[in-house]
């Protein structure tokens, strides 16, 4: 049975707003389904709320239907423990062991108990997932480390919407990453077996890792929240308890492992230094325009690698550039979704790039790379601790040092400061008005950029 997107399913209430899923039941399951229209509310009037709480609803009811369509998925125990679990979801129940059901009290087990009643008139595969549904027989699931990206993609797909296909390769990439550390140590075993002493053990073979090869505490610690937050998904799906031999795991940061913290560039080290006629001659043209966006901009790389012409604002009143709410890639938080005028080196910069930069759309990374590989050839990095994000530093200490308040340093640096995601227009004009009066000297090229 082919499966549809569960989003068109999600509908709103037009009188009280809560969302609920609704759609009609397949042609193909109507024979063992005893209802004709799946209605469940999702309790709650938030959207992004609603779509995450109907990817379940809706995968409890795919994988109920296809059980039923397919006997052979009875054969494989991970399947069909599954599917049980999304059976007693498609029938209002919650699946728990059977040690458990047998200390219900009288009235959920009897619910359970007409459920099995009524699918034994139907067909025997029907009859058989329910047993295992209400009574929760079915055979524990045994998934090994090796399956825990497959299973946290397949049930975490609301969580993995909204990223851009360069964001879910990086994400995938890092738990790959991390379940490939856990192998290293416990091998390729059953993650029901996986106890707190193996747990421990991984932690001692990343302290020993970090001795070796000189790492920080944030790697290891990265390494522990990317499995957790994979079997958090896991046990949430299968009602299973992988996650908590890894609970409390966090290896201590000392001042010789928490890492080396990027150092700002100095004002006059940019202005005499990095805007130094020909200092970037030579420098791939695009990788150029985003370094002097940055310098009056403070915006992270990725924003403005990612910019699209719709974001470019050069001709309001005030120019500027929007990091914007966007459904095909997430930004580091609700809080980076901000305005930040155009002056300077930065506005010749993007009036340069009025459509932005492709070249580097969804790969801040490469561009990151190939600006600090240029800076360093130019001895443009005072220290090993200067890299291209040091100039959002820079940004951040020349306006905090103007006299920015600390709303306005929000809302130019994007950071938490419960506000209003989006300033007025007066309040866009304030910004470019303070940016004008700290930018920096620069004298505008004869000719322009050439276009890549």
């Amino acid at each position: 049975m082919k499966s549809a997107a569960f989003q068109k399913y999600v509908v709103r209430h037009p009188v009280s707003g809560i969302y609920r899923y609704y759609r009609k039941v397949p042609i193909e399951a109507a024979s063992f389904e005893s209802r004709r229209h799946i209605k469940q509310s999702l309790k709650t009037r938030d959207l992004k709320e609603a779509l995450e709480r109907a990817q379940a609803v809706h995968a409890a009811c795919e994988t109920y239907w296809r059980a039923m369509l397919s006997g052979a998925e009875r054969n494989d125990a991970v399947k069909q423990y599954e599917a049980a679990v999304r059976a007693a979801q498609s029938l209002n129940f919650t699946y728990h062991p059977a040690a458990v059901v047998a200390e219900m009290d009288s009235l959920e087990f009897f619910q359970r108990v007409r459920a099995v009643t009524i699918a034994r008139k139907k067909p025997l595969s029907t009859s058989a997932l329910v047993i295992d549904a209400a009574f929760g027989v079915a055979p524990p699931p045994a998934p090994r480390l090796s399956e825990v990206w497959e299973l946290y993609e397949k049930h975490n797909q609301a969580g993995l919407t909204g990223m851009s296909a360069g964001q879910l390769d990086l994400h995938k990439t890092s738990r790959e990453r991390a379940i490939r550390y856990c192998s290293d140590v416990l091998g390729d075993v059953e993650l029901s077996s996986i106890t707190r002493e193996d747990v421990l053990r991984v932690r001692d073979w990343w302290n020993q890792k970090i001795l070796d090869e000189g790492l920080t505490a944030y790697t290891a610690n990265r390494s522990f929240s990317d499995m957790k937050g994979m079997l958090g998904a896991i046990d949430d799906a299968l009602r299973t308890r992988y996650r908590e031999p890894w609970l409390d795991i966090r290896i201590k940061t000392t001042n010789a492992t928490k890492g080396k913290k990027r150092r700002p560039f100095s004002p006059d080290f940019v202005q005499n230094r990095i805007l130094a006629p020909g200092a970037l001659d030579g420098m791939d043209e695009d990788a150029k325009l985003i370094v002097y966006t940055m310098v009056e901009t403070g915006m992270r790389p990725n924003e403005i690698c990612n910019l699209r012409p719709v974001d470019i604002k050069l001709d309001d009143p005030v120019p500027h550039l929007e990091v914007a709410d966007r459904t095909d890639r997430r930004q580091k938080s609700e809080y980076s979704v901000r305005q930040v005028p155009l002056v300077g080196v930065a506005l010749w910069a993007m009036k340069q790039r009025p459509n932005g930069f492709p070249k580097y759309q969804d790969n801040a990374n490469t561009a990151s790379a190939t600006i600090n590989k240029a800076l360093r050839s130019r001895e443009l990095c005072p220290t090993m601790s200067h890299t291209l994000y040091s100039l959002r530093h820079t940004f951040q200490d020349r306006i905090e040092n103007a006299g920015a308040s600390d709303r306005m340093q929000a809302n130019l640096m994007g950071h938490e400061f419960g506000r209003p995601v989006y300033g007025d227009g007066p309040e866009l004009k304030r910004r470019q008005d303070f940016l004008e009066s700290i930018k920096f000297r620069w004298e505008e090229p004869k000719t322009p950029a050439p276009i890549a």
